[in-house]
């Protein structure tokens, strides 16, 4: 008789349950009630198609002279990798290889600084590219990466991110040595951006 009884208990408990989990489904308001909360999307997005953009312009950076770009803040270690040395810079773009005669296509400010002691000149970069042209005034590129600007082959960066027309970037810019004057102290680059934005 036990077992009879537990037996019946059972479904009645589970229809039980049931019944006052309708009682409580039908005492939330559906949408159809709700005047403080809509349920429509917005008939705008947030969010535009992303796209990929290719930037090509040229970046000088002066070291030494009147005209000098680059302002050395913590001393050269070794003469032989400048180890140590931690440089600020406010570098020209423009949108040909010669600083004085092509059309500015902005500046790029930032940090670099050699971390490794071995003959393998190479640098760290933490650079704001600021456009001043175009559809791209006022907009920025934030880049990071080693370059090696003397090794004659192409460097690689990242774009960490964009301000204006280049909010959420994402990409990789590649950075070529254009021209190595070192009696001058003036080093020119080749960059090709390539940034993919909404």
């Amino acid at each position: 008789m036990a077992a009879t009884k537990s037996v019946l208990v059972l479904p009645l408990a589970t229809l039980a349950a049931l019944v006052l989990l309708a009682a409580a489904a039908s005492s939330f308001p559906t949408a159809e009630s709700q005047t403080s909360f809509s349920t429509k999307l917005p008939t705008k997005t947030l969010m535009k198609r992303e796209k990929l953009t290719h930037l090509h312009f040229y970046w000088t950076n002066v070291r030494i002279g009147p005209n000098a770009t680059a302002l050395i803040v913590a001393p050269i270690l070794s003469n032989a990798t400048f180890y140590g040395t931690v440089a600020l810079n406010d570098d020209a773009l423009t949108l040909g290889p010669d600083p004085d005669s092509s059309a500015p296509a902005g500046n790029a400010r930032g940090i670099y600084h050699f971390p490794s002691d071995t003959t393998n000149f190479v640098y760290e970069m933490m650079y704001s590219f600021a456009f001043t042209y175009g559809d791209y005034n006022g907009s920025s590129l934030s880049l990071l990466g080693s370059v090696r600007p003397t090794s004659g082959t192409a460097s690689e960066v990242s774009i960490a991110g964009g301000t204006g027309v280049f909010r959420f970037a994402r990409g990789y810019a590649v950075v070529n040595p254009f021209l190595v004057d070192l009696p001058r102290s003036l080093v020119v680059n080749e960059i090709d951006v390539y940034v993919s934005h909404y």
